[in-house]
């Protein structure tokens, strides 16, 4: 596929055709030599060891699949990687726009929806190996969370010109994971990929080496290209790859070649739970390990080992077995002495140790307790909210690999530029929370009206509610407008006014917080609002449930001032009760008993 430059590229190209070059010299890595790479054994721990003792090791199982569950729990999705791009100078938009504010350019263009055709259909199918995009992942995972090295093999097929012999296109036919005991890394001493061999992208039989002044295959004259990695079990036969062919990523600690395998940081608890599990199992199942001596005083040696020799028959027939047994004292001076030789599991502090390792390779990779099914400690910064979340940025910076590392570098072979793939975050999202922030976002737009902005829904917002926002104009009069005459607009509660107030402005409506009424009110709507006060007008949703339209409240009865206060702080509100409205209720007062 045709190499696709980007605007810096191109310019940098433009520039620096006319004249020659010199680059700072790169520093030279005294303990690696060009060709196959070996990745660094921290204590003489081979990478088979390693995946050994993980599958073997109960405790770094549960935490390693923990993590791979949570990370590909919901999925992946694909996403826009921008709204809007001028085709000039490839700027970016994530809104609607009608010009480039780089260029001027009006040739925006939006995500070519083609480019996804056969990259989804592609991740849809299964391998040669009957196995989904997602087993794929979960493989990669399980590499990085063991050796820190994960690579991903992209089997491509070339379509080569039958008349020229030169390959015109590929495609990517399916995706496979490399093993990482097998596959390793070509790189010269500074670390750069390649420098050591070359081969024909069809005949990959020939293997030529750089000191090697042949340049083209002879079988079809094709250009050699530089290997990159190499699969060295390929059944007796060592296979090469070419660039962009294997991608290789690093997750805990990245480098120039390989990473740092975490099991080998933790070999010593991993072992020691190992070492306590065959313990365990010894004690409890062959008895191996005697827990102590039994000491007996007797003259009749030889009765007392046929007793025992009996007794152990019978013990291995049924371990319940109670032996019984009697002592004949000729001298008065029997007994039977206990040797203790091992000490109980709670003297040992098994379960503590236990803990304490568990602790220590569970917290490595961020997973906490109650994702291990334990929750007997809670409260304090062990409660399962604050344990979730600790586990949930663990989960953040695994899909960080996938996102930002491995899933743009498969889109950069097929040649996808306006998509991207995404993995779905760890936890839903509140849905109250999210309708409570699209709230925020509706009250910021209605006072950004109250200024004279003009707001637009953003279409790509996908589920949030998100505005993006216009200059005011100036010959559009001040901010807000004025309200025309017996225009009758409805108020914030939605209580229509009949006839309207002259040069009066309503922003928001009077039912939205922040929403409050112009300064330039003419004299009658002045009026008209002093009237309505006189004449006890409540404000229609002041108290944000509804309008009121049972009349005036009545106010409430104090038989003493307030503790402290020489007034009454007790808002009254409506008119003084009339006549037979305070003898109705003299009436019901002298009902009541005293004291109820």
């Amino acid at each position: 596929m045709a190499e696709q430059k980007g605007r810096v590229r191109r310019l940098l190209d433009s520039i620096g055709n006319p004249f020659r070059r010199r680059r700072t010299p790169e520093p030279q890595m005294p303990l690696w030599t060009t060709g196959i790479q070996e990745p660094v054994l921290v204590q003489g721990i081979t990478i088979p060891a390693l995946y050994a003792v993980a599958n073997e090791n109960l405790i770094l199982r549960t935490v390693i699949s923990t993590l791979q569950q949570e990370i590909f729990r919901r999925g992946y999705y694909w996403e826009k990687v921008f709204h809007k791009k001028c085709s000039d100078c490839d700027e970016e938009y994530q809104h609607d726009a009608e010009t480039c504010n780089e260029c001027g350019s009006e040739e925006l263009v939006t995500p070519d929806q083609s480019q996804l055709v056969y990259p989804k259909w592609l991740i849809e199918q299964r391998n040669s190996m009957e196995q989904s995009f997602m087993d794929v992942l979960r493989e990669i995972e399980y590499d990085l969370n063991i050796t820190d090295d994960a690579f991903m093999i992209l089997v491509k097929e070339y379509y080569i010109d039958p008349e020229t012999n030169e390959v015109q296109f590929y495609r990517v036919k399916e995706i496979i994971r490399g093993d990482p005991i097998f596959m390793r890394i070509i790189a010269d001493k500074r670390g750069v990929r390649g420098g050591r061999f070359r081969i024909c992208p069809v005949h990959r039989d020939e293997v030529h080496s750089y000191s090697e002044e042949e340049k083209h295959c002879q079988t079809c004259g094709q250009d050699l290209q530089d290997v990159h990695h190499v699969n060295t079990a390929g059944s007796g036969k060592t296979q090469y790859y070419l660039d962009g062919e294997v991608i290789h990523v690093s997750k805990y600690q990245p480098s120039k070649l390989y990473g740092r395998s975490p099991v080998s940081t933790l070999w010593r608890q991993a072992m020691t739970l190992t070492a306590m599990d065959n313990y365990m199992y010894t004690a409890y199942s062959k008895r191996r390990i005697p827990r102590g001596i039994l000491s007996v005083t007797t003259d009749n040696l030889e009765s007392m080992k046929s007793f025992f020799k009996s007794t152990d028959e019978k013990l291995e027939r049924d371990p319940h077995y109670i032996p019984k047994i009697g002592i004949e004292s000729t001298t008065g001076r029997g007994g039977i002495n206990w040797i203790k030789l091992m000490d109980s599991l709670e003297e040992m502090q098994y379960i503590p140790a236990r803990d304490e390792m568990r602790q220590r390779i569970a917290s490595f990779y961020g997973v906490s307790n109650v994702f291990m099914m334990d929750t007997g400690k809670s409260g304090g910064l062990n409660n399962e909210g604050m344990q979730i979340l600790v586990t949930n940025r663990a989960v953040e910076f695994g899909h960080k690999v996938y996102t930002e590392h491995l899933f743009p570098r498969i889109m950069e072979e097929m040649d996808v530029t306006d998509w991207k793939l995404t993995l779905y975050p760890n936890e839903e999202e509140d849905e109250v929370t999210r309708l409570r922030r699209d709230e925020m976002e509706v009250n910021i737009a209605q006072r950004m009206m109250m200024l004279g902005f003009t707001p637009q829904l953003v279409e790509d917002a996908e589920r949030d509610v998100r505005f993006r926002y216009s200059q005011p104009d100036p010959a559009a009069g001040p901010p807000g407008g004025g309200m025309p005459p017996g225009g009758g607009m409805p108020m914030g509660g939605g209580m229509p006014m009949g006839g309207g107030m002259p040069g009066m402005q309503m922003g928001g409506g009077m039912g939205t917080p922040g929403a409050l009424p112009g300064r330039n009110i003419s004299p009658q709507g002045a009026a008209q609002m002093a009237r309505q006060a006189q004449a006890g007008v409540a404000n229609p949703g002041g108290e944000g449930a509804g309008l009121r339209n049972r009349g005036p409240a009545s106010p409430q009865n104090r038989t003493s001032m307030g503790a402290g206060s020489p007034t009454s702080s007790v808002q009254q509100r409506g008119t003084p009760p009339g006549p037979v409205q305070q003898a109705s209720q003299d009436i019901l007062n002298a009902r009541q008993i005293r004291g109820a």
